[in-house]
């Protein structure tokens, strides 16, 4: 009897999805291997070259402007044909352009500018890619399948991040912009090559699918409005951290020491190893839960992180296990978020606005952008340190967990 090897078990547990999620979830892996390093290092490098804090939030709000543009008119885009080919490339070459762009720029006005990039580009990516894996899931639960899809991206940012900040400190400054290049390039190739049965799988399964997922649906839910503010806390909680908890601990906090950028390169990497490998599990056992666990989870952690990264600013040696200590918690909220708003989202909104609803989660990741970084740059220009933004997000969000835990939805 031959014993199954790691790889064949690794091989039989990836071919048991159906090949178009399995597309699917490499275009993600290759759009997030891109982008992790632009999202989480940009701030690090133009602050570095000189651009104030202040300068490079008002980048990521000048992205995230331009990206409720485009996510809206891409949402009405997938209402009115389903297909996600187009979208998906046409994100691909504005992110290249972006890129190119950043790899040049020394001033403000240039960085404004591939910022721009950056925020048309995601304003197109992020509805096309959520619109396509309920239409790609046949007879997986959409759960688990945005499970998978996020896990994908949870190896994609860690890699983007752990190798971009290698090549950034070793090989060239910016790095992570070559790189997400390379990535878009092998996204073009990806859907140019199935272009075809992209499209035939999207009209088969959106026959299947749509039909029974909330069909009877004609209008909003009566709660949408407090799920969809509670999604927007949570992803403007995910801007701050990924835009402002690494300046916060490069300018040091009240009492709290300052942290290299090798150091501080090398936390956030092991918070995205950490969800990495507890994107699957957690995602994995939400699915089994109520629909709205996922989100209450999310926000009771993502509560506490912040409240003890606020009590880290005015501490000296016990900061850093306070910060490890939050950075576990923040995993576990993203672990449970991400594969749980876009199934809820999806669910909540008619059967002819799902295109719609897809670009309104997006919006709300771009809403975290649009005021989050630049306030936070300002009050770090200001104060030297960023202990109030984590206390009023550990404030709003057990508030608003408290709302969904007493509110019968």
């Amino acid at each position: 009897m031959t014993i199954p090897n790691n790889f064949q078990i690794s091989k039989n547990w990836w071919i048991q999805f159906p090949y178009s999620l399995r597309l699917i979830t490499k275009i993600r892996f290759y759009a997030s291997f891109g982008a992790g390093g632009v999202i989480y290092l940009t701030s690090l490098i133009f602050n570095n070259i000189g651009l104030s804090a202040t300068d490079i939030g008002l980048g990521f709000t000048m992205s995230a402007m331009i990206g409720t543009l485009t996510r809206f008119l891409t949402g009405n885009y997938l209402n009115k044909t389903g297909e996600i080919q187009l979208p998906l490339i046409t994100s691909s070459i504005l992110s290249i352009a972006a890129s190119i762009f950043l790899i040049f720029t020394r001033d403000t006005f240039l960085y404004m500018i591939g910022q721009s990039f950056v925020g048309a580009a995601a304003g197109i990516y992020w509805p096309a890619a959520e619109f396509g894996v309920p239409f790609f899931c046949h007879r997986i639960d959409t759960r688990r399948a945005y499970a998978l899809v996020r896990s994908s991206e949870a190896l994609g940012i860690f890699l983007g991040v752990f190798l971009g900040g290698l090549l950034t400190n070793y090989v060239f400054p910016k790095s992570i912009f070559v790189n997400d290049i390379f990535c878009m390039l092998i996204i073009i190739f990806l859907i140019s090559k199935n272009y075809s049965y992209i499209k035939s799988r999207l009209e088969n399964f959106q026959k299947k699918v749509l039909n029974p997922i909330e069909q009877k649906q004609s209008k909003w839910n009566k709660n949408s409005v407090i799920i969809i503010i509670s999604i927007l806390l949570i992803t403007t909680s995910l801007a701050l951290i990924q835009v402002t908890l690494p300046l916060d601990l490069v300018k040091g906090g009240v009492y709290r020491n300052s942290l290299s950028k090798e150091i501080t390169s090398l936390i956030i990497s092991i918070q995205l190893i950490l969800l990495l490998f507890l994107q699957w599990p957690i995602g994995f056992w939400i699915s089994k839960k109520g629909r709205l666990f996922g989100l209450k989870f999310s926000l009771i952690n993502f509560s506490f992180a912040s409240f003890l990264l606020f009590i880290s600013s005015y501490l000296t040696i016990p900061a850093f296990y306070l910060i490890s200590f939050a950075l576990i918690l923040i995993s576990l909220a993203t672990a449970s978020f991400l594969p749980t708003s876009t199934d809820v989202v999806f669910r909540i909104a008619p059967s002819n606005k799902k295109g719609f609803a897809l670009a309104l989660l997006s919006q709300c990741f771009a809403m975290g952008y649009f005021f989050g970084p630049f306030i936070s740059g300002r009050i770090l220009d200001f104060f030297g340190y960023a202990s109030i933004i984590w206390l009023s997000i550990s404030s709003c969000c057990f508030m608003f967990c408290m709302i969904l835990f007493r509110k019968n939805f």
